[in-house]
């Protein structure tokens, strides 16, 4: 019987691809946008054995419409589009990315943090109409000031590395992250509140849970610094974004930087897309050829390992409790 694996409408690289053919997995691609209705015709039309997803939602009906799926495999690492609870009752594997993508996330983040702190749109923009604005130019510099950073996990401690050259003071608020995450020169904050009333720049990496919803909102921005800048490329969820919008235009804190939104593509009507101060790129911080490579090669293997009855590597594994049940 051939081997039958769902790979949702954003896809994954041609080396997962590449993979799937080598191993004689029959592939079938959802039609964009994957709603979850399209989702639940698919697999149980093909009753597939494992789905592969990127972004789509996969619930427990979608689960449910194939009696032969064994394994859900998230290309990247973060979660909440996949009821991992729901998976984890029925006995299907769920694995991501783990640490594939933190490298090239944590590049972007930084690249963020350089180009809102050095004021570098406005200024490319005043170049191509023949501003020559050097005189008036002068800003803090990264030097001496206070990274507070979100969220401690892969991503955030390249992040911290990162900004140890810059000659930049750490500080963390990440209730979940072991003690040896902090090393030496991060300061461990025992509430957000206290991290955004000290930090300079705010760089947020938290997973998109449930809890985290709308962690800053008019009330933490409030708490920043008004010459702060505010970074997010984690889960676009983590903000309000009436609430930043508010604080960007009244001046609240001094600028920010985004790589995600909630929905996303951001509606016509989102107050962020006239805000000041407000660098955007649109959810691209794994978007790199080395990242899209590995992580589709990875997928595809821990999809196929998982059809097979064997187990992917643990740094991989959301519900390794699945295989405990079964020994």
């Amino acid at each position: 019987m051939n081997k039958k694996v769902l790979i949702t409408a954003d896809g994954i690289g041609q080396e997962g691809l590449d993979y799937f053919e080598q191993k004689g997995v029959l592939v079938f691609d959802s039609n964009n946008p994957s709603p979850v209705e399209e989702l639940i015709e698919t697999a149980g039309s093909q009753q597939v054995d494992a789905i592969v997803v990127r972004r789509a939602s996969i619930t427990a009906a979608v689960m449910d419409a194939s009696s032969n799926l064994k394994g859900i495999i998230k290309v990247g690492a973060g979660l909440d589009s996949i009821d991992v609870d729901a998976a984890t009752e029925r006995g299907i594997v769920v694995c991501n990315g783990a640490g594939l993508n933190a490298q090239a996330t944590a590049e972007l983040a930084f690249s963020l943090i350089l180009t809102v702190t050095r004021n570098i749109v406005p200024l490319a923009h005043e170049m191509r109409e023949g501003i020559w604005s050097q005189n008036k130019y002068c800003v803090a510099g990264l030097s001496g000031q206070i990274l507070g950073i979100v969220g401690l996990g892969h991503i955030g401690r390249i992040v911290a590395s990162m900004a140890r050259p810059f000659g930049m003071k750490l500080c963390a608020f990440s209730p979940n992250a072991p003690e040896e995450a902090f090393g030496t020169d991060i300061k461990c904050m025992n509430t957000i509140d206290e991290l955004l009333q000290i930090s300079d720049i705010v760089s947020v990496h938290a997973p998109g849970r449930l809890q985290y919803r709308h962690l800053f909102n008019e009330t933490t921005f409030a708490m920043m610094k008004p010459t702060a800048y505010f970074i997010n490329n984690g889960r676009g969820s983590i903000v309000d974004e009436l609430a930043l919008a508010a604080a960007l235009s009244k001046g609240i804190i001094a600028g920010a930087a985004l790589d995600v939104f909630d929905p996303e593509p951001p509606t016509p009507d989102n107050p962020l897309l006239r805000a000041p101060n407000l660098v955007m790129t649109p959810h691209v911080s794994s978007r790199t050829l080395s990242v899209i490579a590995t992580t589709a090669r990875q997928a595809a293997i821990n999809a196929c390992l998982i059809i097979d009855g064997e187990k992917p590597a643990e740094k991989f594994l959301v519900n390794p409790e699945v295989y405990d049940a079964t020994q």
